[in-house]
């Protein structure tokens, strides 16, 4: 289903002079450096994206109202291997969340129309043991960072969680000005060893990326069952791509998976061989998801920090910090469950992408 977000000006003819003005203003500037979007949707919401990541695991809820107003949630609903109700985000699902059409008009009313429908659909969820989302508060012209009253009014918990975000507006040679000199540095030494290349065969990058989780000694959080499907639906849409650094001998040093939409390219997964002679491929990498974005015109989302360390080697990018909502409710013999498991795991892997 196309949901394009309804808007009056949209529909309202505007003097040629009033469009030129428009287009030529600096005032422009302000909303892409706050981040508000006046999508509704993101690439994680499109009905093909969550087909592929989840499958028949995939569930909806909808609410559907006159004057154009619309709410919708999805989950990958699944058990623990005790036998827990979990709904979360399907795999390589980093941000998801409602998606709400509040219609026209003020935004108080707007608002108010977003809060209500969520409140609805929250009334139709199952039964569940923990159900835990990121949502993006920038959609909707921002109202999405409303969500969370509607949330904790049903015992949600919402946590932050921030990420950086490097805007297409400007140059890409202000962009690289803007960038840490050390991570230019390990950028230009990078490019003189590597090579970067395009990887067409999903179960490649899989292989490379389990098996360099394996020489840590730690296990995936992702299950990559799904993962051929989904490249494969991104390849033929054209909005994703797998991308390597490659030594001179061929072999890869790192690779990541990009996802693109709906004005948002995602850095989504990267791995790399555990040598620190191969640390700046990384580096590389990011700078090629930087550079593809800009030449595409769309904002890229360095798509979360997990940990302290990276969110010091991500803030050497120059971007914008941005927060992202979490919404986290869980039950009492599953919370119980959580504490002991924290206690007992007092270190959190870092391939996790949330504390729980």
């Amino acid at each position: 289903m196309n949901l394009a977000v309804p808007a009056s000006a949209d529909r309202q003819p505007q003097a040629p002079a009033t469009r030129q003005k428009q287009k030529a203003s600096p005032s422009l500037a302000p909303s892409l450096v706050s981040g508000s979007r006046q999508s509704c949707k993101l690439l994680f919401h499109e009905p093909w994206w969550l087909s592929a990541a989840a499958g028949d695991q995939h569930f909806e809820w909808s609410v559907v109202r006159g004057e154009g107003l619309y709410g919708k949630l999805s989950f990958l609903r699944t058990k623990s291997k005790f036998g827990f109700r979990l709904l979360r985000m399907p795999f390589f699902t980093h941000v998801l969340g409602p998606m709400i059409q509040s219609g026209n008009g003020k935004r108080q009313k707007r608002l108010a129309n977003r809060l209500s429908l969520i409140r609805d659909l929250l009334e139709q969820l199952p039964a569940y043991d923990l159900c835990q989302f990121a949502m993006d508060p920038s959609l909707d012209e921002g109202l999405a960072l409303g969500d969370g009253l509607a949330l904790q009014e049903y015992g949600f918990r919402i946590s932050p969680q921030y990420t950086f975000l490097i805007h297409s507006h400007i140059t890409i040679d202000d962009i690289w000005a803007a960038m840490d000199f050390k991570v230019r540095q390990h950028i230009r030494r990078a490019e003189e060893k590597y090579t970067i290349t395009e990887i067409a065969d999903p179960k490649y990058f899989v292989s490379f990326y389990l098996n360099n989780i394996a020489k840590l000694g730690q296990k995936s959080y992702f299950q990559f069952e799904r993962f051929p499907l989904l490249f494969t639906e991104c390849s033929a849409r054209s909005c994703g791509v797998i991308l390597a650094a490659i030594r001179p001998d061929g072999s890869p040093a790192a690779m990541t998976f990009l996802v693109w939409g709906h004005g948002v390219l995602y850095y989504t997964l990267s791995t790399r061989v555990q040598s620190a002679s191969e640390s700046g491929s990384v580096n590389l990498l990011i700078w090629s998801a930087i550079k593809r974005a800009h030449a595409l015109g769309l904002i890229c989302d360095l798509d979360g920090v997990v940990s302290p360390g990276i969110g010091r080697f991500l803030g050497g990018y120059g971007g914008e910090v941005a927060v992202r909502l979490v919404a986290t409710h869980v039950k009492p013999v599953y919370g119980a469950m959580l504490a002991v498991r924290t206690r007992l795991n007092s270190v959190a892997a870092p391939s996790n992408r949330f504390t729980l």
